[in-house]
């Protein structure tokens, strides 16, 4: 067996497999989401094609130090002139060096077509929250059966008798990923079942949800109002906003949490 041609073909599959995960890394929703809607594509949730992203890196870039040994000497020459003599800053890699630097200064700076890019991936990735039912609350899947049914105003024997009705097996102090993960459903329907016999208390401000994420015009929506009827109640609390213009940003600028300022707001 050859180890020259076993490390180009480990390279190959690691970057498909990269590829790939990088992909639906790129197209999965927030965190929050995938987490409270159990979101997965062909069987992967998105903390596996994480993990599988991340153990396939290793893979590649172990690789691609034994392809660079193994083919030293011709990478050498690429670096040479006419004259065989080395120079390391070839025409050939001023040209790489500029592309790869065009492409980091690109998305830091959030140049187009980069940014165009990135922000194509953030409506893919917001869109799955259209979807799929909001968590009333951020982190909600954490909390126990017993503080969510109490942060919602839920009666908790009431809702041990839901679950216990629909055949979900539950105990009071186990949270509600514990029990989505026990009986193979979502936190989400977890809360769709007690939210469907009992009504929510929780405040508009508390229900709010990935508030570091959004612009204006979303936090508009979740808000029930225009974003021009939120840009003016901004201006009151001394916020000079657009609608394009990340709520979290804003907030930090005038040495504000989000919540603080929703709050403020009167929501």
């Amino acid at each position: 067996m050859s180890l020259k041609k076993i490390t180009s073909l480990t390279m190959l599959l690691s970057m498909f497999l990269m590829t790939y995960t990088g992909i639906m890394l790129f197209i999965s929703p927030p965190g929050r989401v995938a987490k409270w809607s159990n979101w997965e594509i062909l069987g992967l949730g998105k903390e596996e094609y994480a993990q599988v992203h991340s153990t396939f890196m290793v893979l590649f870039i172990i690789a691609t130090i034994l392809h660079v040994y193994y083919n030293w000497k011709p990478m050498i020459s690429y670096m040479k002139n006419k004259a065989k003599v080395v120079i390391i800053f070839t025409k050939e890699m001023a040209v790489a060096f500029v592309i790869t630097l065009l492409f980091l200064v690109g998305t830091l700076y959030e140049i187009s077509p980069f940014s165009t890019f990135i922000n194509f991936g953030e409506d893919i990735k917001n869109s799955w929250e259209q979807k799929y039912e909001k968590a009333p609350y951020s982190h909600a899947e954490l909390s126990t059966l017993e503080e969510f049914s109490s942060k919602l105003g839920f009666d908790l024997n009431r809702s041990m008798e839901i679950l216990k009705a629909n055949n979900i097996e539950a105990d009071e102090m186990d949270t509600l990923k514990e029990i989505a993960k026990n009986n193979n459903i979502s936190a989400q329907k977890v809360f769709s079942l007690l939210s469907e016999k009992q009504k929510s208390t929780i405040s508009k401000a508390e229900s709010l949800t990935g508030l570091g994420r959004k612009n204006i015009s979303e936090l508009a929506n979740d808000l029930g109002i225009t974003a021009n009827e939120l840009i003016e109640k901004l201006k009151t609390v001394g916020i000079e906003a657009k609608n394009d213009d990340k709520f979290k940003s804003l907030c930090e600028e005038v040495g504000r949490t989000p919540r603080e300022v929703i709050e403020e707001l009167g929501f």
